[in-house]
């Protein structure tokens, strides 16, 4: 009499195999989650440096940064074409701002923000990620002179702007 032989997996297989994927989901998670917010927070690099050329052609026609239109001109007024980024399509992830400093003369320099949605005090347009913080950099700050900065709170504010090497490098080069 010949035994037939079973085909099939054994427990043990089984439970290797599954430990092997959770193994493996456990490395790609994390780092897909990075990646995403490496390429939310290019995209905000972008949208502040397309509004700082926006600022910049203002300056060179009109003479000042925050020029709106002939009634406001110079006035403190002056809107971005886009506040959110990206800016081209797709759900948005930061909320741009913009502010122009009184010293020396108004207009005559700006600071611009790229917040969280998740974290922004401004409210970020109707179908943004409001759930999207950047835990590494909080928001990107950049202002006329091209100088580059971050705030770790996520607010925007220049107020709490750290320009440490260590940390611009780490959140604008990368």
């Amino acid at each position: 009499m010949t035994r037939k032989r079973s085909s099939g997996f054994t427990l043990i297989e089984l439970l290797v195999t599954i430990a092997v994927v959770a193994v493996l989901t456990a490395i790609a998670i994390p780092s897909y989650s990075a990646y995403t917010v490496r390429g939310q927070r290019a995209a905000a690099k972008v949208a502040l440096e397309q509004a700082a050329q926006f600022l910049e052609r203002n300056y060179t026609t009109y003479g000042c940064y925050d020029y709106d239109t002939t009634a406001n001109a110079c006035a403190n007024t002056a809107t971005l074409p886009n506040k959110n980024a990206p800016a081209d399509g797709g759900q948005h992830t930061y909320q741009l701002i913009v502010a122009f400093p009184a010293a020396p003369t108004v207009g005559q320099s700006f600071q611009l923000a790229a917040a969280p949605c998740g974290t922004s005090t401004t409210a970020c347009p109707a179908g943004s990620n409001t759930t999207f913080t950047d835990t590494t950099c909080g928001a990107l700050l950049l202002d006329n002179t091209g100088q580059q900065a971050v705030d770790s709170s996520g607010a925007g504010s220049w107020a709490a702007a750290d320009i440490t090497p260590a940390k611009v490098t780490t959140c604008w080069q990368r």
